[in-house]
Order: C-alpha cells, then sequence, then structure tokens
C-alpha cells in the first residue's frame, strides 16, 4: 500500500475546501438564475452540461454496459434528482443563506436515518447534535410558524433526499465503478428534469449574463469538478474528516448569502444558524475524536 505524504493529505485537503466553497457560492448564484429561467429548465442544462463535462474529465473511463451499474445509478438518481428540485425550488421562496444552513441538515440526518432505517447502532452524540440543529432551525427562522416558510420545508425536504441519497451510495458505490457509476446519476437527473421542462414548455434560448454564469459554475465546477475533487481527496482523506469539512458548504452558503447577495440576518437568526452549524459539528465530534486518539497513538 503506498504511504500518503502530509503534503498529499494538506493538498486533498485545500482542494476539499475549494470544492466546498463553490458548492457555497452557488446557492446565491442558482436563487438569481431561478428568477429568470424555470427550475427544471434550469436544472435539465446544469445536469446536461456536468454529463458533458464528465466526459471530457474521464474519457473512455464513462464506457460501460454493465446492468447493475446503470440501474444503480437509476435508483440513486431518484433521490440525486429529489434533492436537487427541492432545493432549487426552495430558493425560489427563502433566502440563499436559510437553504444553504437547512441543507446542511443532512450531515445529521444521515446517522439518524441509519439508526432508524438500518438498524444501526446509536451515538449519543447524533442525538444531541440533531436536537442543537433543530434547535437552531428553531431560531433561524424566528420561532414562530409564519417564519417557516414554504422554502424553508422545501429546504428541509431537500436534506432529506440528500440524506438519503449519501446513504445509498455508501452502499452502491462499493460494487460499481465510480464514474460511470456518477455519469448516469447526472444523466438521469438531465432527463428527468427535461422531460418536466417539455410538459411545462418553459424551454428558452435567451440567457442572462448571470444565467450564463451560474450554468457553467453549477454545471462545470460545483458538479463534475466537484466530484471529481471530492473522489480523489478521497484518497487521501479519512471519510470522518471528509464528512467535516462537507459541512463548510453551508458556511460558505451563508457567508455568500450575506456578503455577495446581501441578505440579512437577525441577531436570533445569527444565534439559530451558530446553532445548527455546531449541531452539525456535534453529530459528527465522536468519529473525528477517535481518529485524532488513534493517529495520537499509532
Amino acid at each position: 500500500m503506498q504511504k500518503i505524504t502530509p503534503l498529499q493529505q494538506f493538498g486533498a485537503f485545500a482542494a476539499l475546501i475549494f470544492a466546498t466553497v463553490i458548492w457555497g457560492s452557488t446557492f446565491i448564484l442558482v436563487k438569481w438564475s431561478v428568477a429568470e429561467l424555470d427550475v427544471y429548465y434550469f436544472l435539465f442544462l446544469r445536469f446536461s452540461i456536468a454529463s458533458i463535462a464528465m466526459l471530457l474529465i474521464f474519457r473512455g473511463r464513462i464506457k460501460t454496459r454493465s446492468r447493475t451499474t446503470i440501474r444503480s445509478s437509476f435508483i440513486l438518481s431518484i433521490a440525486l434528482f429529489g434533492g436537487y428540485a427541492f432545493q432549487t425550488e426552495a430558493l425560489r421562496f427563502t433566502s440563499a443563506s436559510n437553504t444553504a444552513l437547512i441543507t446542511g441538515l443532512y450531515l445529521v440526518m444521515v446517522p439518524l436515518f441509519l439508526i432508524v432505517f438500518f438498524k444501526d447502532k446509536p451515538r449519543m452524540s447524533h442525538v444531541i447534535g440533531a436536537i442543537v440543529s433543530l434547535i437552531g432551525l428553531y431560531f433561524l427562522t424566528q420561532y414562530s410558524p409564519a417564519g417557516f416558510n414554504l422554502g424553508d420545508g422545501l429546504a428541509l425536504l431537500c436534506a432529506v433526499a440528500f440524506a438519503f441519497q449519501i446513504i445509498l451510495v455508501g452502499r452502491y458505490t462499493r460494487t460499481n465503478n465510480l464514474a460511470p457509476f456518477v455519469f448516469y446519476q447526472f444523466l438521469f437527473v438531465a432527463i428527468y428534469a427535461g422531460i418536466i421542462a417539455l410538459t411545462r414548455m418553459s424551454f428558452s434560448f435567451e440567457f442572462s449574463t448571470i444565467s450564463i454564469i451560474t450554468l457553467l459554475v453549477t454545471g462545470v465546477l460545483a458538479t463534475a469538478l466537484a466530484f471529481a475533487i471530492q473522489a480523489a481527496a478521497q484518497r487521501y482523506i479519512d471519510p470522518t474528516r471528509v464528512g467535516i469539512i462537507l459541512g463548510l458548504e453551508a458556511v460558505f452558503g451563508l457567508v455568500f448569502g450575506v456578503f455577495v447577495g446581501n441578505e440579512t440576518l437577525t441577531m436570533l437568526s445569527f444565534i439559530g444558524a451558530c446553532l445548527m452549524v455546531c449541531g452539525m459539528m456535534i453529530a459528527e465530534a465522536k468519529p473525528v475524536v477517535k481518529y485524532l486518539i488513534d493517529k495520537i497513538t499509532g
């Protein structure tokens, strides 16, 4: 087994941070774009571009006639489509900041769903993390039913869909070649979104500058390239650390929403945002601490 050097780990860490910055920046960009484009037409274009980019990045490694891979990709694509459809619709009704933070709750939902649906043994850190995150969500939406709007609810459904997608990916990637497995997911999502856009007659060939930029950023950088970065980085970084790093997507989404999108956070919302991030970190605290102890003790 090839020894992993500190330089390789640092490079992978930096690349993964870069990927989370890209993901975080897309919330406000997508919010601006879906004000001009139909949600499903936007998703059709985004995942079509991502599919083409995957073909260019991985070239001959995409080719496969494996029915198992295509079937697995089809199953995963349903959860993936649900996640992005809910998330993109959410951005029409609530802020990019709220969408980013509520989407980040998948970090808490994944271990809880594993406990409920797959009978995994519960960890106290997961329970505490979930409680803290829910209290944060309560404050973020101004602790009133009126504060929790349709967009927040859609973002919560997005987190549920992504949680199931992550769980299923963990099971299917063990028996599938990664490049075609992900490519076919993108392709299926593009097909689903294209069919819905076609029935809504929402196709258009007039794009604003911000829509073109968003489609290129989300299709090439946030989908195809970010996947490639994550796949490469996980060769050098422990999965528990990867999970924590990916949680920064919510933080960057909040930062871009406030400083680029000029969204406002009341003091109560800010406290709620901090509690949600803390809850996500608490949920993953035990495996990270164990990882560090194992590293130190050898």
